[in-house]
């Protein structure tokens, strides 16, 4: 997959490009709709599957207090996503100052004069242009004079509901992963390599392996039942999420601390995937290492329950 900047690199795409268009923070379920009309219509008809997304979101131009925060902390990782889902190129423009300007007439003119465009793909609540003027109605009007085919996805639900960026964020703040993952199309989780921490886990007989858990959207800072993946083998776990106020106050940097249950052996530098199953406690200031070390046994043995129980 080709990740382009600028409109002016899109001269390079020869055939007719086939674009699902939007914000696509997270790419759930109803950004993964979208993106499959652009990929249908470039299998169907031939040309190539391809989106348009910003690499920051426009309410960082015009409302900066409003900007919710994002799903995902990395881009590698929406692309990553997009690439799964048979998307062949992606255009991340940065919301400048210039396109925040633009009429929706003068964005389409200038998405059109860069290539060929067979297909726009949008949700059918999409808003483009300064002030949001154009919507769906507007694309098909340009469509006209520009000659390429407006698909319009309806939203997709979920007990009834709308899935939306806003709904995961609600529940990811509410620890709720069964709703997170129904509406994500895949589980929430964790990703990085381990690094090196202070050994106080192996101290206390409870060695962890350390992530940093990003800067997308995270859940209550506590303790979870996990399940994990790293070295090519699965672990169930208890991890905690947070920035360990009983030995470094409330300034300690942000991480996730995950006891496997097994033997992994060396993983320093390796990639580990984390699953929270199951909130289990918040993280709090314990007033000695022996009682932290009393809990940490407590929250071992409740999160192998957990586990069994949602097996």
């Amino acid at each position: 997959m080709v990740i382009y900047r600028e409109f002016k690199e899109l001269k390079s795409l020869a055939a007719p490009v086939h674009w699902a268009v939007g914000m696509f923070d997270g790419v759930h379920l109803g950004h993964a709709g979208v993106i499959a009309a652009a990929v249908k219509g470039a299998v169907l008809d031939g040309g190539i599957p391809a989106v348009l997304t910003f690499r920051t979101h426009p309410l960082a131009r015009v409302r900066p207090e409003s900007v919710p925060p994002a799903i995902m902390g990395e881009d590698a990782e929406k692309f990553a996503l997009m690439e799964e889902l048979g998307v062949k190129a992606v255009l991340s423009l940065e919301f400048s100052s210039r396109l925040a300007s633009m009429s929706p007439e003068e964005f389409i003119g200038e998405l059109c004069s860069s290539c060929r465009v067979a297909q726009i793909a949008v949700g059918e609540d999409w808003h483009f242009g300064r002030g949001r003027a154009g919507n769906v109605e507007t694309l098909r009007l340009l469509s006209c004079r520009y000659g390429f085919r407006v698909t319009a996805v309806p939203p997709i639900l979920q007990d009834g509901e709308r899935i939306s960026s806003t709904r995961i964020r609600e529940a990811v703040r509410e620890a709720d992963f069964l709703q997170v993952a129904g509406m994500l199309g895949r589980p929430y989780r964790w990703k990085g390599p381990v690094i090196h921490g202070r050994q106080l886990g192996r101290l206390l007989d409870y060695p962890t392996a350390n992530i940093r858990p990003g800067c997308g959207l995270q859940p209550p800072h506590g303790v979870y039942a996990v399940r994990a993946r790293v070295a090519g083998k699965k672990y169930g776990g208890v991890a905690n999420l947070g920035v360990r106020p009983t030995v470094e106050g409330e300034t300690g940097e942000l991480l996730l601390e995950t006891h496997l249950f097994g033997h992994p052996g060396d993983i320093y530098g390796r990639e580990m995937e984390v699953e929270p199953v199951r909130f289990l406690r918040p993280e709090i200031k314990f007033p000695s290492l022996e009682e932290l070390k009393s809990q940490l046994a407590r929250d071992a043995a409740h999160a192998a329950e957990a586990l069994e129980e949602g097996e």
